[in-house]
Protein backbone atom coordinates (compact mmCIF):
# COMPACT_ATOMS: atom_id res chain seq x y z
CA UNK A 1 0.00 0.00 0.00
CA UNK A 2 2.61 2.54 0.66
CA UNK A 3 4.44 1.75 -2.48
CA UNK A 4 0.99 2.87 -4.41
CA UNK A 5 0.47 5.96 -2.44
CA UNK A 6 4.69 7.02 -3.17
CA UNK A 7 3.48 6.20 -6.90
CA UNK A 8 0.17 8.20 -6.70
CA UNK A 9 2.24 11.16 -5.28
CA UNK A 10 4.66 11.18 -7.86
CA UNK A 11 2.38 10.95 -10.69
CA UNK A 12 0.27 14.22 -9.22
CA UNK A 13 3.77 15.63 -8.98
CA UNK A 14 4.84 15.01 -12.67
CA UNK A 15 1.25 16.09 -13.71
CA UNK A 16 1.43 19.18 -11.83
CA UNK A 17 5.12 20.17 -12.60
CA UNK A 18 4.74 21.38 -16.46
CA UNK A 19 1.09 23.60 -15.34
CA UNK A 20 3.32 25.31 -12.28
CA UNK A 21 6.00 26.29 -14.65
CA UNK A 22 3.42 28.01 -16.87
CA UNK A 23 2.01 29.85 -13.65
CA UNK A 24 5.43 30.70 -13.26
CA UNK A 25 6.16 33.59 -15.57
CA UNK A 26 2.92 35.16 -14.66
CA UNK A 27 3.66 35.51 -10.79
CA UNK A 28 7.42 36.91 -11.64
CA UNK A 29 5.65 39.92 -14.17
CA UNK A 30 3.09 40.58 -11.65
CA UNK A 31 6.18 40.57 -8.71
CA UNK A 32 8.03 44.42 -9.13
CA UNK A 33 11.48 43.37 -9.88
CA UNK A 34 13.68 43.58 -7.00
CA UNK A 35 16.30 46.69 -8.58
CA UNK A 36 13.43 49.01 -9.46
CA UNK A 37 13.36 52.14 -7.66
CA UNK A 38 10.66 52.89 -5.45
CA UNK A 39 8.06 55.59 -5.71
CA UNK A 40 9.94 57.58 -2.98
CA UNK A 41 13.36 56.92 -3.94
CA UNK A 42 12.35 57.92 -7.66
CA UNK A 43 11.06 60.96 -6.27
CA UNK A 44 14.51 61.73 -4.63
CA UNK A 45 16.49 61.69 -8.18
CA UNK A 46 13.88 64.23 -9.76
CA UNK A 47 14.56 66.27 -6.90
CA UNK A 48 18.16 66.10 -7.43
CA UNK A 49 17.59 66.60 -11.50
CA UNK A 50 15.71 70.47 -10.52
CA UNK A 51 11.75 68.90 -10.51
CA UNK A 52 9.78 69.86 -7.62
CA UNK A 53 5.73 69.95 -7.03
CA UNK A 54 5.99 66.34 -8.41
CA UNK A 55 2.09 64.98 -8.46
CA UNK A 56 0.47 61.86 -10.19
CA UNK A 57 3.34 59.73 -10.16
CA UNK A 58 2.05 55.93 -10.70
CA UNK A 59 3.75 53.19 -11.65
CA UNK A 60 3.13 51.78 -15.14
CA UNK A 61 5.17 48.31 -16.22
CA UNK A 62 9.03 48.98 -16.45
CA UNK A 63 8.38 53.04 -15.35
CA UNK A 64 6.85 55.67 -13.59
CA UNK A 65 4.80 58.00 -15.08
CA UNK A 66 4.46 61.96 -13.50
CA UNK A 67 1.75 63.80 -14.50
CA UNK A 68 2.34 67.24 -12.36
CA UNK A 69 5.81 68.44 -12.40
CA UNK A 70 7.54 71.32 -12.45
CA UNK A 71 11.55 72.11 -13.42
CA UNK A 72 13.31 74.88 -11.90
CA UNK A 73 10.17 77.11 -11.97
CA UNK A 74 8.34 75.89 -15.00
CA UNK A 75 5.73 73.27 -15.70
CA UNK A 76 6.33 70.61 -17.57
CA UNK A 77 4.50 68.23 -19.80
CA UNK A 78 3.82 64.64 -18.44
CA UNK A 79 7.22 62.48 -17.81
CA UNK A 80 7.93 59.02 -18.28
CA UNK A 81 10.52 57.65 -15.54
CA UNK A 82 12.76 54.49 -16.49
CA UNK A 83 12.19 52.37 -12.78
CA UNK A 84 15.58 51.30 -12.58
CA UNK A 85 17.47 54.31 -13.16
CA UNK A 86 15.24 57.39 -12.26
CA UNK A 87 16.32 58.97 -15.18
CA UNK A 88 13.60 60.60 -17.57
CA UNK A 89 13.52 58.45 -20.65
CA UNK A 90 13.04 61.54 -22.80
CA UNK A 91 13.95 65.11 -21.09
CA UNK A 92 13.71 68.04 -22.96
CA UNK A 93 16.34 70.38 -23.11
CA UNK A 94 16.41 73.35 -20.41
CA UNK A 95 14.65 76.40 -21.49
CA UNK A 96 16.50 79.85 -20.37
CA UNK A 97 13.51 80.49 -18.20
CA UNK A 98 14.52 77.06 -16.54
CA UNK A 99 18.17 78.02 -16.01
CA UNK A 100 17.27 81.20 -15.15
CA UNK A 101 15.53 79.04 -12.26
CA UNK A 102 18.68 77.13 -11.85
CA UNK A 103 21.14 79.81 -11.09
CA UNK A 104 18.81 81.39 -8.91
CA UNK A 105 18.40 77.97 -7.08
CA UNK A 106 22.27 77.97 -6.54
CA UNK A 107 22.11 81.19 -4.86
CA UNK A 108 23.08 83.72 -8.02
CA UNK A 109 20.91 86.97 -8.35
CA UNK A 110 20.50 89.34 -11.07
CA UNK A 111 20.33 86.75 -13.70
CA UNK A 112 19.30 88.34 -17.22
CA UNK A 113 19.66 85.40 -20.21
CA UNK A 114 21.84 86.49 -22.97
CA UNK A 115 20.89 83.92 -25.52
CA UNK A 116 21.97 80.85 -26.73
CA UNK A 117 25.27 78.93 -28.45
CA UNK A 118 23.76 75.48 -29.61
CA UNK A 119 22.98 73.43 -26.67
CA UNK A 120 24.36 76.19 -23.81
CA UNK A 121 22.10 79.03 -22.31
CA UNK A 122 24.34 82.39 -21.67
CA UNK A 123 23.54 84.12 -18.64
CA UNK A 124 24.74 86.63 -16.63
CA UNK A 125 24.47 86.73 -12.83
CA UNK A 126 25.68 88.03 -9.68
CA UNK A 127 27.59 85.66 -7.16
CA UNK A 128 27.70 87.53 -4.28
CA UNK A 129 28.92 91.05 -5.50
CA UNK A 130 30.83 89.70 -8.23
CA UNK A 131 29.55 90.17 -11.76
CA UNK A 132 29.57 86.49 -13.61
CA UNK A 133 28.57 85.33 -16.73
CA UNK A 134 28.04 81.51 -17.46
CA UNK A 135 26.98 79.12 -19.67
CA UNK A 136 24.52 76.71 -18.85
CA UNK A 137 24.43 73.06 -21.12
CA UNK A 138 20.48 72.92 -21.59
CA UNK A 139 20.56 69.19 -21.75
CA UNK A 140 22.67 68.49 -18.96
CA UNK A 141 22.17 71.59 -16.36
CA UNK A 142 25.71 71.20 -16.01
CA UNK A 143 27.69 75.03 -15.37
CA UNK A 144 29.96 76.08 -17.54
CA UNK A 145 32.31 79.25 -16.67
Amino acid sequence: MPIRHLALLLLVALLAGPAAAQQAPQAQQDRADPAWLTADQVRTVLRARGYTELGGLTREGDSYKVTDAIRYGEKVPMLRIDALTGQPREMPPLTEGQARGLLQERGYTSVEELGREGDLIRLRARQGDTPVELRVNALTGALVR
